[in-house]
């Protein structure tokens, strides 16, 4: 069947599928969790740390609500 100009294949496709990654990969975390060394397992939580205490313990985004 032949396409019009402003048809594309991906047309009735949504753009979601690259979004549906970011929400899978928690749940493939907590899945694999019991399954990880501690050391990984608490990883996410260390990152997480990090970016809101900076690394010294005194900057990071903490700051921003003072």
């Amino acid at each position: 069947m032949p396409m019009g100009p402003r048809e594309s294949p991906a047309a009735g496709r949504g753009g979601g599928c690259c979004c549906l990654v970011f929400a899978v990969l928690p749940v493939a975390w907590i899945v694999a969790a019991p399954l990880l060394p501690e050391s990984v397992f608490w990883f996410p939580f260390w990152v997480g740390a990090v970016i809101w205490n900076g690394t010294d313990g005194h900057g990071g985004i903490s700051h921003l609500l003072d």
